[in-house]
């Protein structure tokens, strides 16, 4: 423990050299350079509160490290919304000379942040294992610095891209150490393992309460669609939003089909396998104008990407509910899969729309009217098949 103690005094000469970033991006105009800094900043001042609770008995450290995974979502957010505006500006700078000194103080910054790591590791008190794991996520500032800067001063291809992606993949890692330290401390610092398994336990008890939680997710991702639609002037944006809509609605009636009588749960399971179907045919017949002279709208790469990125999460989102709900034979989680099963066709229509807008040379309406017909009629039909079911549960009732 004085071993580990004697260590933590490093973080005085860390906050020097952070200053010392800090001043070399305001010299050189790097934005980029100097919010890196500051997020540095921030992640010193929780490893320095943790140097504090070290000193303490332990009953005290388990109460008082139950806020820094959340102070740490700050400086996370931050090098995570770094790592993205890169893509879309030149904020990191063109002075060659100061970003020599940046990557050379970056260097010095690892180095002195990797000290209480290798010391510290045998260190097994809650604030112990906390500022290991905070040293360990404010490695993603000198790092980003580093890689994105090196990146940019080779001029290699692709370099903007590769610089975002370098700065979003640390800025995740310790998004990950964060969430964790939220996680053990919330559930009684048990292992990362043990608390997932807490977790899942009570998920499973109050199953109803998160499934009910969980519509507000539709919510979102029609405010997000909307958005979409506006920013981009697209009616094709506006179509796939009031498609959600219609998602939304089912799924609400799935979820209320919870604790009522056999007969109303077969009839709101129709209702779903109606609304699906509807939702679906007005698609498919959305999709057949595009045959006719109508356009699925032109896309920037920049908002290409941001349609692209957004459909893939609710498309994970999507196959997350149906892998839940699997080998449940209720009507309510039938119904739940068939409505996931729906949206998430629908999702690769919207994706490949927004790629191949900005990666593919030319007219790509017949393109796009095909693949919306098609998983627009697969889903249709998958609707239609809950309609079906609902009429052979209703005659078993009978």
């Amino acid at each position: 423990m004085r071993a580990f103690m004697k260590s933590r005094d490093l973080p005085y000469w860390h906050i020097l050299l952070i200053a010392a970033l800090f001043a070399v991006g305001a010299l050189g105009q790097s934005i980029f350079v100097a919010a890196c800094a500051g997020c540095a900043a921030i992640f010193w001042a929780v490893q320095f509160r943790l140097l504090v609770i070290t000193r303490k008995e332990e009953s005290v450290q388990k109460k008082q490290c139950k806020p820094i995974g959340y102070l740490l979502l700050l400086p996370t957010s931050g090098m995570l919304t770094i790592g993205i505006i890169i893509f879309f500006g030149d904020y990191i700078g063109e002075a060659a000379q100061q970003s020599y000194i940046a990557i050379g103080t970056a260097i010095l910054l690892v180095g002195i942040a990797a000290l209480p790591i290798i010391s510290g590791w045998q260190e097994q008190s809650p604030a112990g294992k906390f500022a290991r794991q905070t040293a360990f996520a404010g490695l993603s500032a000198p790092m980003a610095v580093l890689v994105v800067l090196i990146l940019h001063l080779t001029g290699a291809d692709g370099d903007r891209m590769l610089s975002c992606m370098s700065a979003v993949l640390f800025a995740v890692v310790s998004l990950l150490l964060s969430a964790n330290m939220i996680l053990v401390s919330s559930c009684g610092y048990r292992s990362t393992w043990d608390s997932i398994k807490a977790i899942r336990r009570r998920v499973k008890e109050h199953r109803l309460v998160f499934t009910r939680v969980s519509i507000l997710k539709d919510g979102f991702l029609v405010m997000g669609k909307a958005s979409l639609a506006i920013v981009s002037a697209s009616f094709f944006m506006f179509v796939n939003a009031l498609y959600s809509t219609g998602v939304g609605a089912a799924r609400l009636i799935a979820l209320k089909m919870h604790g009522q009588e056999r007969k109303k749960q077969i009839a709101s399971y129709c209702r779903v396998g109606i609304i699906i179907t509807t939702a679906s045919i007005c698609y498919v017949l959305y999709s057949l104008r595009l045959f006719f002279g109508g356009q699925t709208g032109e896309y920037s790469m920049n908002v290409a990407l941001v349609i692209a990125l957004y459909t893939f999460v609710e498309f994970g989102i999507n196959i997350r509910d149906a892998i839940r709900l699997r080998g449940s034979s209720e009507l309510e989680a039938k119904a739940l899969k068939a409505i996931s099963f729906s949206a998430t066709l629908l999702c690769f229509v919207l994706t490949q729309t927004a790629i191949m807008s900005f990666a593919a040379e030319g007219d790509n309406h017949i393109a796009n009217a095909l693949s919306g017909i098609v998983f627009g009629a697969l889903a249709s039909l998958r609707g239609f098949f809950v309609i079906l079911d609902s009429r052979r549960h209703k005659r078993l009732l009978a």
